[in-house]
């Protein structure tokens, strides 16, 4: 710090200290006019909204607290670093030796007043530590924290407790309590520039990393490894008795007690360090390189210029909902968007949930940086729908499905390229290399996997591909539909903003089909549909033809039976199946759990009681059906998985469609299939499948010279695999 000297040679640490002091004091008053500790995260989250000049006073509180600690710090430093001995009354050291813990309870306290998911879980852990303490644990934390649900008693603690006595030591100490005006200009102006560029933060309380201040965190640390928490406290206690050793005894004990402060400060660094960049949700380790590295371990922090004129008008902020405990911008302006279901109403969850951005910023700009157009896209689904609040437990499984893995679709075909000894071997789309089977999945096959971002706003159409979570759970009304339309004509209109697309339950056979419409093509054979080699203007105007948006040519053969009582594809398929269960599966028998067997059944089926269904099918069957108290639900025999459209009562099964909510009564097997030992190597299928389709000629080709596609990465390429096709057939299915 000597370089900073030559520049200001005149002043001390001790002058910039008291400097800070003073500054902090006077914005903290500023800003105890709006505040409100009787609900302070919402009073916070409103001042900067809507009140800029708040805002900015926040900002220089905060910033000026900061930087007072740490010159606090360097002046303790200058004074251990001379080889003259401190000469201080034992009385005024003692007090100057506590006063070093006051300075970090008055930091701490004003921490604990954002009433945010860090301050939160920082309250938390200090009471359990406090408690901790024999004897007088109890009153000690009630004395300085007060009633859980009540920020009263910090509240005082910070603005009079630890601020008077810090003002009567700094004045004990320096015999003054104003700087030399040289000091107080140069640091208000340095503190002016730090609050109007770099925002105090404020957390979401969505995002998963959740920490205490920075000074704060290699006590976390400390307590990540003790088994007994309260043992940290004498880390706290033995920093505060070494200073007070200092300036007492012969030359040799200073020496130790200098030295021990300084290993212990090092150490204690480290772990702040460790803490700060190298952990993340749960306090799990996380290395920089890692994927959404700074979303998961660095703190919130927003630099930009402060908006000191807002566009939103404060009396419209104030009558705005709550948002999980705050005000958020993104409601106040897009208060008026139809479209909604109730889960997903912004009203109740607000935009930044789903979208991201800036919730507490009152300029346009600034409130969308960093926005996500189409959340849900499985590389940032942690950060829109498996939010903490939201499905987390889905996003943590999701990955693991067949839907966004491909492994069976990847074992398979190195196989048969003769590059795997085993078509059972595990893998997933995102191991692909550059092998001959590997540019085939990525030139023909693998833009299926629901990892494939969406890009663009949209419906989900024939052609859609992949998507994330929004793949399935995205509808368009009509109003969407149109207003989407209007603003691809015309970017400048707005009127697609009044209409948001609906994210719900309501999946569809429509969202199934652009990728099971190609390869065993089951969305089309369920339909009826089976693939020509027509060309579309052989087919325009023909009811018995389909044309699908990519251009293909199917005729009507027979619809599924299933199909034809109104059946979707996930009346049968439920979320485990479709959204992982957890567990990675090398083919799609392994991961589909649902048999003809469990509807379709002799005799008692397998029955899971209502009070026994899993935490995310009670949540499903109440959706959609409303109330099930009391329903027994079928079950698979296969994992035990509750068929929630199903019951069981009177003896009688009865079937619900989970989008027309159509009832349908189950039948039993005909008695040849259950009869004998002739049908036991047969599944249903061999029998009930009334056609099935092949093809003749089929064969692919490497062409260097053709233009491609990698579907992985979604870049044109040269040189690509193409498909050939002879002729298709419709016909009953070999059985052998």
């Amino acid at each position: 710090m000597n370089w900073l000297k030559h520049i200001w040679s005149q002043t001390t640490w001790g002058q910039i200290t008291i400097a800070l002091f003073l500054i902090c004091c006077v914005s903290g008053i500023f800003i105890a006019i709006p505040f409100d500790v009787e609900r302070p995260y919402e009073s916070l989250s409103q001042i900067m909204i809507a009140n800029p000049s708040a805002s900015f006073f926040r900002n220089l509180h905060y910033w000026s607290a900061q930087l007072f600690l740490v010159f606090s710090l360097i002046h303790i430093y200058d004074h251990f670093k001379k080889k003259e001995g401190i000469r201080i009354r034992k009385g005024i050291w003692l007090r100057l030796s506590i006063g070093v813990l006051i300075i970090f309870l008055a930091m701490l306290t004003g921490f604990l007043l954002k009433a945010d998911a860090d301050s939160l879980q920082a309250r938390r852990i200090l009471d359990s530590l406090i408690a901790g303490i024999p004897f007088i644990g109890n009153l000690l934390a009630y004395s300085l924290l007060g009633k859980e649900e009540s920020f009263q008693l910090i509240y005082v603690h910070h603005i009079a407790t630890f601020t008077i006595f810090l003002a009567i030591i700094i004045f004990e100490h320096a015999r003054k309590i104003w700087p030399r005006w040289g000091e107080l200009l140069v640091v208000t102006v340095v503190i002016t520039l730090l609050s109007y560029l770099i925002t105090a933060p404020l957390h979401d309380n969505l995002n998963p990393t959740v920490k205490g201040p920075w000074y704060f965190l290699g006590l976390q640390e400390i307590l990540h490894w003790l088994s007994t928490p309260s043992i940290s406290l004498l880390v706290v206690f033995l920093f505060v008795f070494l200073i007070y050793l200092v300036p007492f005894g012969d030359a040799r004990n200073v020496f130790i007690s200098k030295r021990s402060l300084l290993i212990l400060t090092i150490l204690y660094l480290l772990l702040t360090v460790i803490g700060l960049f190298f952990r993340g949700p749960n306090w799990q380790w996380i290395w920089p390189l890692e994927q959404d590295y700074s979303y998961k371990a660095l703190p919130q922090m927003r630099i930009s210029p402060l908006n000191l004129s807002p566009d939103i008008p404060p009396e419209k902020v104030i009558s705005s909902p709550l948002i999980d405990g705050h005000k958020e911008s993104c409601v106040v302006c897009h208060d008026n968007v139809q479209g909604f279901t109730a889960s997903h109403n912004p009203q109740a969850i607000g935009c930044f949930s789903c979208h991201g951005g800036h919730p507490f910023e009152s300029d346009k700009n600034q409130a969308h940086a960093g926005m996500l157009l189409a959340p849900g896209n499985l590389a940032d689904a942690n950060r829109s729908c498996g939010t903490t609040n939201c499905h987390p437990e889905i996003t943590s499984r999701i990955n693991t499905g067949l839907m966004a893995t491909l492994s069976g679709m990847i074992s398979v075909d190195r196989f048969v390229f003769n590059e795997r000894d085993n078509p059972d071997l595990l893998t997933t789309v995102h191991h692909l290399g550059n092998s001959a089977a590997d540019e085939h999945l990525k030139n023909l096959c693998v833009r299926c996997h629901l990892g494939n971002p969406k890009t663009e706003a949209g419906p989900v159409t024939e052609k859609s591909r992949g998507g994330g979570c929004i793949a399935c759970h995205l509808n368009y009304d009509q109003n969407a539909l149109l207003g989407n339309a209007i603003h691809k004509d015309n970017p400048k209109d707005t009127t697609y903003l009044g209409f948001h697309p609906s994210i719900d339950l309501n999946v569809t056979n429509d969202h199934c089909f652009g990728c099971h419409s190609r390869s065993g093509r089951i969305s089309t054979n369920y339909e009826g549909w089976h693939e020509t080699t027509l060309e579309v203007k052989e087919a325009r105007n023909n009811k018995h033809f389909r044309i699908v948006e990519d251009a293909r040519v199917f005729r009507f053969v027979q619809e599924d039976v299933h199909h034809k009582l109104g059946l979707e594809c996930i009346d049968c398929h439920n979320s485990y199946e479709l959204m992982g269960d957890g567990t990675f599966y090398t083919h799609e028998e392994m991961q589909v759990n649902i048999t003809c067997e469990d509807c379709h059944f002799s005799g008692n089926p397998n029955l899971i009681p209502q009070n026994e269904l899993d935490q995310e099918s009670a949540i499903i069957a109440s959706l959609r059906f409303g109330s099930v108290t009391g329903r027994n639900f079928i079950a698979t025999e296969d994992k035990n998985r509750p068929l929630i459209n199903t019951y069981f009562k009177n003896d009688t099964a009865f079937f619900l469609s989970k989008d027309s909510k159509k009832l349908h009564q189950l039948s039993p097997p005909a008695e040849i299939c259950t009869r004998g030992e002739a049908h036991n190597d047969l599944s249903c299928s061999s029998c009930h499948t009334a056609w099935a389709p092949s093809c003749l000629g089929c064969h692919n080709e490497y062409d260097p010279t053709e233009a491609g596609y990698d579907m992985y990465t979604n870049k044109e390429q040269s040189g690509s695999w193409v498909e050939y096709i002879g002729e298709f057939n419709a016909h009953l299915p070999a059985l052998g």
